[in-house]
């Protein structure tokens, strides 16, 4: 019985090694990958979500931050805050990036569908409006102080930044690029992001522990959630219908409901998650620990924890994009 049940299952391998390269030789389209930036090391490491396996890790510049994709997912932009730098790379050439040289201490970073970078400045208190294509710095924009992450909503034409030491949120218009509105959250606010059609603004607020949870477009309150110590980083499933918060010092990542606001699961991660990421399909989310050094794979449905890959400490930043 033994001897038959491993017949089978090396056939089983066999049959989906062969069914793995139909796909490929058929022109299926490749899973998404990972890229994330280590911050200690100076480095950008890439992940095949198909396997959840690294395939490639790059040097960069010391100091990397924040990691973005455009919206077409073929390019990536990288911060970094203390050499006053902006990287543009090509997911298939992530060797040969190009630089944009920008004053102050880039940080959070938002692309538009019309190649416009949004880039916080937590220094001086600013989001610049870049070219992509020249570098050019086209307008600065006054925001709060210490000026974090950046979110775009295509729908509405904002963005939202998250003002940490002034405890705000403000929305720029697009068209415009003057500020639409400012509004008060909860205390230290860090990441944000929109929901998937632009109706919500969820904002993770490091020092209350908790989730202010805005409407969009007229930036009213509609509600303020308990999350746990230090949430900081917040991310929505493709569908809209859950929220997940990413607790640093609680080490946990908590899900919401996003109708009800209830929580509907507590999950236990690595040390200290920080940046998420879902996949395009809702299925797995993907969670980086700074400490442990190591990213948290989480069933994107119930919120409970896969699996671990390990990666190497001083991971910060996440982007996801799609594999040509």
């Amino acid at each position: 019985m033994a001897g038959a049940r491993q017949r089978i299952a090396a056939a089983a391998g066999i049959f989906a090694a062969l069914f793995a390269a139909l796909c490929v030789a058929n022109g299926a389209a490749a899973a998404p990958r990972l890229y994330v930036t280590n911050q200690e090391a100076g480095r950008v490491v890439v992940i095949d979500t198909a396997t959840d396996e690294t395939v490639e890790t790059i040097s960069v510049a010391p100091g990397p931050a924040i990691i973005a994709a455009a919206p077409n997912g073929r390019t990536l932009y990288v911060t970094y805050p203390e050499i006053g730098r902006i990287d543009v790379l090509d997911p298939n050439a992530l060797d040969a990036p190009r630089t944009i040289s920008i004053a102050g201490t880039p940080f959070g970073i938002a692309a538009s569908d019309d190649g416009r970078l949004f880039v916080s400045d937590w220094n001086r208190n600013i989001v610049s409006v870049v070219d992509d294509a020249t570098g050019k710095v086209f307008a600065e924009i006054k925001v709060g102080r210490a000026p974090a992450h950046v979110a775009f909503a295509p729908q509405l034409k904002r963005v939202f930044v998250a003002n940490r030491e002034d405890d705000s949120v403000t929305a720029i218009d697009t068209d415009t690029l003057k500020v639409a509105g400012t509004v008060k959250v909860g205390k230290a606010p860090f990441a944000l992001t929109v929901s998937p059609t632009g109706e919500r603004l969820y904002v993770a607020n490091v020092r209350s522990g908790d989730v202010s949870v805005l409407d969009a477009a007229s930036l009213k309150t509609l509600g303020t959630v308990r999350t746990g110590a230090m949430p900081y980083g917040v991310a929505v499933s493709p569908d809209g219908a859950l929220v997940f918060v990413a607790n640093q010092q609680s080490g946990t990542v908590k899900v919401l409901d996003a109708a009800s606001l209830d929580p509907v699961q507590r999950t236990k991660v690595g040390k200290y998650p920080e940046s998420m990421g879902m996949l395009p399909d809702g299925g797995r989310l993907y969670v980086v620990n700074w400490m442990s050094g190591d990213i948290s794979v989480l069933d994107g449905k119930s919120g409970k924890e896969l699996k671990r890959i390990a990666v190497g400490e001083g991971i910060r930043g996440l982007a996801i994009a799609a594999s040509e």
